[in-house]
């Protein structure tokens, strides 16, 4: 009997016209079935899993020519459709699909049910489409092209990383197919100095992102800083570093991104470092940067973005006014209750007409709403300021 199945597939407008109810829409598969698949079942049943042997993200593998005994999507036969049962179990249930996270919403199950009674049509453009989006979550991995490390170099650098740890500095991959390392100095704040930083330069090789904010490094400490030639990230917010210690930045030619929020760089050491070949981006609010130095680098700045955070002020503001209004808003036009006449507990309130109209308890809140009209005249006047007092 299900041999026949797949001897009837070509006939699927036919079937998907017998199977489709009167005035209900026809199901696009790529459209509005694909999208939950890619969402809630390839990661399980894709190219990189495929528990319990299925696979959904081709339609060769759903509807396998030869083995239609095991199809688990009977087209126009929802009911002995397997993945329309698993998809409708409980959460309690070990065969429930998806077997992680939330089930489908009943929604979504009612949709995959009227696509397979439609006649499960499954297009060669809706496999590409899936191909697409899986390929478009796959994260490039990362690279740096570290140098060689010799055995020496790799002893002191795992001493390095055993001594750092002992003093609480996290110490990480940056991923796990890669060496380059990550050290995240700020936890230790002012216990971290310029003797400690000194501490990093057996880590030079392998040492790509940076984190020394809120640390008490000086610009006498820059000179480690320069000698981290592998350097794509530093962060150095909230330090002492000044021009003379960014200066000593000169040769971080890998660097791509660097924090100065906080710190004392100004127009001198921005156009040193602006000479920097892969530094794309500056973070220097609250710096000694000034917009006319900016300006005078322009065309040394082609390729660097300064961040003064000239926006930041304005939003404060913005918030500010926005709250502000809130608070107004949230203010109950009456002191007095328009029903007992007792000073009210802005707690209860209702919202009449557009204002808020404050009660002493709920009691005289139920009232006010049970018969407005009967307590409105009480309250202050629609654009008045001053408080009514109860009759």
């Amino acid at each position: 009997m299900r041999a026949l199945v797949a001897l009837l597939l070509p006939l699927s407008l036919l079937a998907a016209q017998e199977g489709r109810r009167q005035d209900e829409p026809e199901v696009d598969f790529q459209k509005d079935v694909a999208p939950i698949l890619v969402a809630r079942c390839i990661e399980c049943h894709g190219p990189e899993e495929q528990e319990g042997d299925l696979r959904l993200d081709a339609r060769e593998f759903v509807f396998p020519e030869g083995e239609e005994d095991y199809w688990t999507v009977f087209p126009n036969e929802p009911e002995d459709s397997e993945l329309l049962r698993r998809i409708g179990l409980g959460l309690d249930d070990d065969d429930v699909m998806p077997a992680k996270g939330e089930p489908l919403t009943k929604s979504q199950q009612a949709l995959i049910e009227r696509w397979i009674r439609q006649g499960a049509a499954w297009p060669q453009a809706a496999d590409e489409w899936i191909a697409a989006e899986l390929a478009a979550q796959v994260l490039p991995k990362i690279t740096f092209e570290l140098p060689d490390v010799d055995g020496a170099g790799a002893a002191a650098i795992a001493a390095a990383v055993k001594k750092l740890a002992g003093l609480g500095v996290v110490v990480q991959r940056v991923a796990a197919d890669t060496e380059a390392l990550e050290v995240n100095l700020s936890l230790l704040r002012d216990k971290v100095g310029d003797d400690e930083l000194a501490l990093l330069r057996p880590l030079a090789p392998v040492l790509v992102w940076l984190n020394a904010s809120r640390t008490a490094i000086t610009d006498a400490g820059a000179r480690h800083l320069a000698a981290l030639t592998q350097l794509r990230r530093l962060n150095v917010a909230n330090t002492e570093l000044s021009d003379r210690g960014f200066r000593a930045l000169a040769g971080l030619a890998r660097l791509e991104y660097l924090n100065a929020y906080g710190t004392s760089l100004g127009d001198e050491g921005l156009a040193r470092l602006a000479e920097l070949p892969r530094l794309a981006k500056v973070y220097a609010w609250q710096s000694k940067v000034t917009a006319a130095g900016v300006a005078a680098l322009k065309d040394d700045l082609t390729k660097v973005q300064v961040d003064r955070g000239d926006y930041v002020a304005a939003r404060l503001a913005a918030a500010r006014a926005e709250i502000a209004a809130r608070e107004r808003r949230n203010q109950p036009i009456n002191d007095k209750c328009p029903v007992s006449g007792k000073d009210v507990d802005p707690a209860h309130f209702v919202v009449h007409e557009g204002r808020r109209v404050a009660f002493c308890c709920s009691k005289c809140k139920a009232r006010f709403e049970a018969d407005p009209g009967k307590f409105v005249a009480r309250l202050p006047k629609a654009g008045g300021q001053a408080k009514a007092k109860a009759k």
